[in-house]
C-alpha cells in the first residue's frame, strides 16, 4: 500500500510492542521499520524498466526477508541503539511485526507481492485493498497522534483502539469482496458465457465499489457493483478485446515476457498507429475522463508501448497515466460509488436488457 499506510501501520505496531520499553521512541522505530520494505526503490537507478519490475515487491516483501530481516534488524537495535531497554528476542519479535504487518496489506492489494523471491517469481495478490484507502489508514494514524502527545496509558489505548478499527475493517473488506464476488458471478451464470477465470477486486480508495474482471477466450468482461446499487442490481459487463493478433512479432521478447509475467497474463493491446502497440495491465482499475469513453482512451497505471519495428531485447517503455481531468475523474468514481451509473457505456455489451454474449461473438467486435 502507499507509504503513509506503511508508516503509520509500522509505528502502531512499534508502540504496540515496545512502548513500554521505549516510549514514544517506538513510533519513530516503528514508522521507520514499516518504510523499509519499501527501500527496494532505491537501486532503481541501477535497473532498467523490465529489471524494476522484478525487483519491486520482490526479495524485500518475501518471507524470508521478513525472517532473515528482522533478525538483522532486531540485533543492530540491540547492539547499536537500545541496548540497555530492549532485549535480542524482544528486538526480532517487534521487528518481525512490523515487516510481517507490511508485507501482509501489501499482500491485499492487487499488485500483490513475490512471497517465496527469489525463490520463486509466482506473484500472490487478494485485492480486498485499494492501493490507498483511508478509511484502512485514518484510524492508525489518529492513534499513533494520540499516542504522541498523550499520556502513557491513554496514548496506549488510543493505538489498540485504531490497530482495532483497522482490523475491523480489514475483516469487512474480506467479507464485503465476498458479497460482491458472489454477485458477479450470479450475473455472469445468467449469460452463456464462458469464463477462463475471473477476480473480484476493490475498487479506488474505498471497499463500497469493487471490480470484476472476467477473461473469454476472446477478451475480457469487465463490471462494477457497488454497495450502494439497487438490492436487485443489473449487472452490465464492458468488453475488451484481447487483440493478441497485434503483439504476434514480440511474444518471445524480453520485454514483452515480464509484461506477460507481471499482469499474469490479465492484458490486452490497443492498435496505436505507426507500427506502436500500447498494452495495458487490465488488473488496475482503469483511469477515465468522461462518461461513455471506450477502454482505448482510457488512462492506465499499468501500460507499455512497444514499436513492432524496433528491437524489443533492450528496455521497456512504460507510458505513465496522463490525467487529463483529474476533478471530472473523481466526480465521475463517486457517482458510481453512489450506485450511479458507470462512466463506460453499456451500449452492446452484454447484461441484462443488453444483449447475450453469444450474440455478440456473431457479429463484428464493436468497441464503443
Amino acid at each position: 500500500m502507499d507509504s503513509l499506510t506503511q508508516a503509520a501501520l509500522g509505528a502502531a505496531v512499534g508502540h504496540l510492542f515496545w512502548n513500554k520499553k521505549l516510549g514514544n521512541k517506538a513510533l519513530y522505530l516503528g514508522a521507520v521499520g514499516g518504510t523499509i520494505p519499501d527501500l527496494d526503490i532505491i537501486l532503481y537507478p541501477l535497473l532498467d524498466d523490465v529489471q524494476r519490475l522484478y525487483w519491486h515487491r520482490g526479495e524485500s516483501h518475501s518471507i524470508w526477508f521478513v525472517l532473515l530481516g528482522s533478525m538483522l534488524t532486531g540485533w543492530l537495535l540491540c547492539k547499536y541503539f537500545h541496548r540497555e531497554r530492549l532485549s535480542l528476542p524482544s528486538a526480532v519479535l517487534g521487528t518481525l511485526l512490523i515487516y510481517a504487518t507490511h508485507i501482509l496489506i501489501d499482500y491485499f492489494t492487487v499488485y500483490g507481492t513475490q512471497l517465496l523471491a527469489p525463490l520463486s517469481r509466482t506473484g500472490f495478490a487478494l485485492g480486498n485493498f485499494f492501493i490507498l484507502d483511508p478509511l484502512f489508514t485514518l484510524p492508525l494514524l489518529l492513534g499513533c497522534a494520540i499516542a504522541a502527545v498523550a499520556k502513557s496509558s491513554l496514548g496506549v489505548k488510543a493505538n489498540v483502539a485504531g490497530l482495532t478499527l483497522a482490523a475491523c475493517y480489514m475483516m469487512w473488506s474480506f467479507s464485503i469482496q465476498a458479497i460482491a464476488d458472489h454477485t458477479f458471478r450470479s450475473a455472469l451464470a445468467k449469460e452463456n458465457v464462458d469464463i477462463t477465470r475471473q477476480r473480484t477486486t476493490a475498487g479506488p480508495f474505498t471497499t463500497f465499489l469493487w471490480r470484476h474482471v472476467a477473461e473469454t477466450k476472446d477478451g475480457f468482461l469487465l463490471a462494477y457493483w457497488s454497495i450502494f446499487d439497487k438490492p436487485t442490481p443489473t449487472i452490465q459487463f464492458y468488453h475488451i478485446p484481447r487483440q493478441a493478433d497485434l503483439i504476434k512479432k514480440i511474444t518471445d521478447s524480453r520485454t514483452f515476457t515480464v509484461v506477460e509475467w507481471f499482469s499474469q497474463g490479465w492484458w490486452f493491446a490497443v492498435d496505436e498507429g505507426d507500427n506502436l502497440i500500447r498494452v495495458v495491465d487490465l488488473r488496475f482499475n482503469e483511469i477515465p475522463s468522461m462518461h461513455g469513453q471506450s477502454h482505448q482512451k482510457w488512462d492506465w497505471p499499468f501500460a507499455w508501448k512497444f514499436d513492432l519495428q524496433a528491437p524489443q531485447e533492450k528496455s521497456l517503455f512504460s507510458i505513465l497515466p496522463d490525467v487529463d481531468a483529474p476533478l471530472h475523474t473523481l466526480q465521475l468514481l463517486t457517482t458510481r460509488i453512489r450506485g450511479g451509473k458507470n462512466w463506460y457505456s453499456t451500449s452492446g455489451n452484454i447484461g441484462t436488457g443488453a444483449i447475450t454474449y453469444a450474440e455478440r461473438l456473431q457479429e463484428p467486435l464493436k468497441t464503443q
